[in-house]
């Protein structure tokens, strides 16, 4: 389940009607709401939910999230699947856009190797710990997507501990998917060489299924994290030559 229409082509190559566009020719009556409504079938057979929401600058997608999340339970759909991805954005100190924490089992960032993307993962983290008083959640892990450096993702970790269940290249197929409207297994049925970068998602997928004991991140207050993460552009370490790397010395 995604919140932003713009960004559901993944899983069935359409750009479906969503939840709110289903609930406004309803005239918001949800009793009159079926399954088949808004549940589109996807490619592998995956269940697909757009939350929608309303136009820009008129309203608030965080609402529309919550409700989403609402009509699912109504729907009863929270008991019907093994697995339920709910994909949202990390503005998660908006109590809506964390509504889908109130059910999860587990939580995984996705960030670059950024300053801002950080920032964000870093009230992920502090929204897992606060829900994690009264719900049973825990923070899974961190997914490093598309970066073709981890430093500033091992420096985090290193104040904020946490598992990194995987780092993804920059491999240009990822964005050129979304493009088409095509998963990455899709395109891999028809260009084999690109299995590789399936294998990636099938190693996240083994470890969430084992069902991980999880954290409950001790997050970094954002005074702290803005001179964690900005000393390590003022003060970069030093790089080493060869000759140090290898302990060799030149006379």
């Amino acid at each position: 389940m995604r919140p932003q229409a713009r960004q559901h082509l993944y899983a069935d190559g359409l750009l479906d009607s969503n939840h709110h566009d289903t609930l406004q020719e309803k005239d918001y009556h949800y009793e009159d709401v079926w399954p088949e409504d808004v549940i589109y079938k996807g490619y592998g057979g995956v269940d697909c939910v757009e939350a929608g929401g309303p136009p820009a600058g008129a309203g608030c997608g965080g609402y529309v999230v919550g409700e989403t999340v609402k009509l699912l339970k109504e729907l009863n759909a929270f008991d019907e699947y093994d697995v339920i991805l709910f994909d949202v954005l990390g503005d998660v100190v908006c109590g809506g856009f964390a509504a889908p924490l109130n059910y999860a089992d587990y939580c995984m960032i996705v960030t670059d190797n950024g300053f801002d993307a950080l920032f964000a993962a870093n009230r992920i983290a502090a929204s897992v710990r606060e829900k994690a008083r009264t719900h049973p959640l825990r923070l899974a892990g961190l997914i490093g997507n598309r970066t073709s450096k981890r430093d500033l993702i091992d420096k985090y970790i290193d104040s904020v501990p946490m598992p990194v269940l995987e780092v993804l290249p920059l491999i240009e197929d990822i964005r050129v998917s979304r493009v088409k409207g095509k998963t990455l297994f899709e395109m891999a049925e028809i260009d084999p060489s690109l299995s590789y970068v399936c294998d990636y998602y099938l190693n996240i997928a083994d470890q969430i299924l084992a069902r991980p004991e999880g954290v409950v991140p001790n997050d970094v207050q954002d005074r702290d994290l803005f001179s964690l993460l900005s000393d390590f552009y003022l003060n970069p370490a030093p790089v080493q030559t060869r000759s140090e790397e290898a302990g060799l010395m030149m006379v």
